[in-house]
């Protein structure tokens, strides 16, 4: 199962259970609202703006290959943190990740940059002096990044 179809079924279940709502409402596009929200949800990535998990959060489900243009945003979106409305691009400091996805890190846009890392899935931890406040995109490890 990919990432996005799990994805899809997990918001598909959770809709379904609160309101009776049958899968045919919880399309891509309801998978795609859910994510950059400010709320860290189960198969995301979240960057922090602060190490240990603190601050405001920049949640996503699929890659990014340009945080350059990503907001971290508070949840709710009237709630104040840390970092609230700070381009993401080089201003990460740690990271969540509650997908069951490796994932790819790069220190600049396109996959590209002078650093690569890896985030197993469900690790959490702080960024190290190479990659904090130095990431820039970011890909699953199951397809492909370019430039590999």
């Amino acid at each position: 199962m990919t990432h996005l179809t799990r994805r899809v079924a997990t918001v598909a279940l959770a809709v379904s259970a609160l309101g009776g709502f049958g899968l045919a409402t919880a399309g891509t596009a309801s998978a795609a609202q859910v994510a950059y929200d400010g709320y860290l949800d189960p198969e995301e990535i979240g960057f922090y703006y602060n190490s240990d998990e603190a601050g405001c959060v920049f949640d996503l489900f699929d890659k990014d290959q340009n945080f350059n243009n990503d907001y971290f945003k508070a949840f709710p979106s009237s709630g104040s943190c840390n970092g609230k409305g700070q381009v993401v691009g080089n201003n990460t400091a740690s990271y969540k990740n509650r997908s069951g996805d490796d994932w790819y890190v790069h220190t600049g846009p396109n996959s590209g940059g002078t650093y690569h890392g890896e985030i197993p899935a469900y690790y959490v931890g702080n960024a190290t002096a190479n990659f904090k406040n130095n990431i820039e995109s970011v890909c699953w490890v199951v397809e492909y990044c370019a430039p590999y």
